[in-house]
């Protein structure tokens, strides 16, 4: 049987838009979910007018925005401080990251949403370093809007382009998500060799 002929009445059922609030949701906390995946779908297949793209948006940053609070609450409560004793690794990128919250919160949101992992780190930054809410919030919906709506909007052009495959159109759409996400992560390394490399100029000379 062929996959389309699987997916075709999920995406058709009214149930799809919860599913996408859910995965999205979940994906602030289990990494391993694949909204990504889910919503690129769901792009793929609006392109004929079912489901909704404009739902599809709705839906996801609504998960994305729930999520990351949750994620906030989880690293500001006992479970942050015993996640951080039990990973080095959680622990030393969480203080990467929390080192700059104070002077880009905003940005460090928004765009982590767009890199691997980078979501999971910096909401558990935020939490940890006890970001206020009037800061974190506004942040985070204009990054679960921001990355729906990308995500979304990929898979719709993904099955614009291959009416005929959409399982093509959802893997162009994967390729480009990581191609993108890539770049984000190459223009924040540079800057940040370019912020350290003055400073280091005028450490003095022993």
């Amino acid at each position: 049987m062929d996959l389309t002929t699987l997916v075709d009445p999920l995406m058709t059922s009214p149930l799809l838009y919860p599913l996408l609030a859910g995965l999205s949701s979940l994906d602030a906390v289990l990494p391993m979910i694949p909204s990504e995946a889910a919503v690129l779908a769901a792009g793929v297949f609006a392109h004929a007018d079912a489901p909704s793209l404009l739902l599809v948006v709705v839906a996801t940053a609504l998960g994305v925005f729930i999520g990351d609070h949750l994620a906030y609450g989880l690293s500001r409560s006992v479970f942050g401080s015993r996640l951080m004793r039990r990973s080095n690794t959680v622990s030393q990128a969480v203080a990467a990251a929390g080192r700059q919250l104070d002077r880009r919160a905003g940005l460090l949101i928004v765009t982590s949403r767009f890199l691997p992992g980078g979501r999971v780190t910096v909401n558990a930054a935020c939490g940890t370093a006890r970001v206020p809410l009037s800061r974190f919030s506004p942040a985070s919906a204009i990054a679960a809007l921001a990355w729906a709506a990308y995500t979304a909007g990929l898979g719709f052009l993904g099955g614009e382009a291959f009416v005929e495959n959409p399982l093509l159109g959802l893997a162009v759409g994967l390729g480009l998500s990581l191609a993108f996400g890539g770049i984000i992560q190459l223009i924040r390394r540079l800057a940040t060799r370019r912020t350290v490399r003055p400073k280091a100029l005028l450490l003095p000379r022993v």
